[in-house]
């Protein structure tokens, strides 16, 4: 809920959800416990390299990923 709230009330910030959790594991951004210590400062120096290199926010950036992995169907008819 923290970062919900962070951004609720305007603070730039990454959302770790479970699509996001995924690519981040499966490109080898952090193989530890997602929420240890060490995991979580290689998650977010990779957030900032990223905002750096493309110049978007975090918010934008975690959105990207989870909506170009996992199972996006949201609004498609079967």
């Amino acid at each position: 809920t923290g970062p919900y709230a962070l951004r609720a009330i305007g603070k730039d910030t990454f959302i770790l959800s479970e699509d996001v959790e995924a690519y981040l594991r499966a490109t080898k951004v952090f193989d530890g416990g997602v929420s240890s210590k060490r995991s979580l400062t290689q998650i977010q120096q990779q957030f900032n390299l990223w905002q750096q290199e493309s110049g978007r926010s975090l918010a934008h950036i975690s959105q990207i990923i989870a909506l170009s992995v996992g199972e996006n169907i949201v609004g498609m008819q079967q």
